[in-house]
């Protein structure tokens, strides 16, 4: 049960914060593809979708240790 409770804890933190970096940069993204034809929508939404689940795979191995120092 406790395992339990600390795991959504950890995917609680971890899905906030990978919800602000990915916010992040499709903020900052969308500004440069708005400027560059290089860039399109679709590489907005695909960098989002892969900067998104980067974020969330490193949070899930980075806040257990930081929430196990905090007690």
């Amino acid at each position: 049960m406790i395992m339990a409770v600390q795991f959504a804890k950890t995917l609680g933190f971890s899905s906030v914060t990978a919800l602000a970096v990915g916010a992040l940069f499709y903020v900052l993204s969308a500004g440069k593809s708005a400027a560059l034809a290089a860039y399109t929508v679709n590489d907005t939404y695909l960098g989002t979708v892969f900067v998104l689940l980067l974020a969330l795979i490193i949070g899930l191995a980075v806040w257990p240790r930081v929430l196990e120092k905090k007690r």
